[in-house]
C-alpha cells in the first residue's frame, strides 16, 4: 500500500510541475526577450547611438513597453528619417506578439527634443494593432 501511495504521490507531483512550465510547442518568451527583440530591430539603424527598450506584462491588464532610440544627432530631419525606418522595423519585429502598448521615440543627441510616430502623421493610440493599421501591415 505504501508503494502505491508513493507512486501516486510522485505521479501527482510530476503533473503539477509539468503544469507550471511553458505549454509544449510554444516558445518561452519573457519580458526581457520581447524588449531585446525590439531593441535588436532598431540598434543597427544609421544615427542610432543607443537604444532603451522595456517591456512589462501586467497579468490580466495587458502589456506595455517603450523603445527610446538616442540619436547621434540633434537634427530634426535626420531624427525623423531614423523614425521612418525604425517604426516599421519595430512593428515587423513584433509580428505574432501579443497586443502591447508601445511608446516609440527618437531622442536628440543633446536630449532637448524628441520625435514620435505623431510626427509622421500617426494619430492613433500607442497599441501594436493601431500601429499595424497605420503602416498597412
Amino acid at each position: 500500500m505504501r508503494k502505491i501511495l508513493t507512486v501516486l504521490a510522485a505521479g501527482l507531483l510530476a503533473m503539477v510541475l509539468a503544469g507550471c512550465g511553458a505549454t509544449p510547442g510554444t516558445p518561452a518568451t519573457s519580458d526581457q526577450d520581447y524588449a531585446a527583440k525590439y531593441k535588436a530591430a532598431v540598434e543597427p539603424l544609421a544615427h542610432v547611438a543607443s537604444v532603451e527598450a522595456r517591456y512589462k506584462s501586467s497579468g490580466g491588464m495587458g502589456s506595455s513597453g517603450n523603445i527610446f532610440m538616442h540619436a547621434d544627432t540633434s537634427d530634426r530631419d535626420t531624427m525623423l528619417g531614423v523614425l521612418r525606418e525604425a517604426f516599421p522595423a519595430i512593428v515587423d519585429a513584433a509580428a505574432g506578439d501579443p497586443e502591447v502598448n508601445l511608446a516609440i521615440q527618437v531622442i536628440s543627441a543633446d536630449g532637448a527634443s524628441a520625435v514620435s510616430p505623431a510626427d509622421l502623421g500617426y494619430s492613433g493610440t500607442g497599441n501594436l494593432s493601431s500601429y499595424r493599421d497605420f503602416l498597412g501591415k
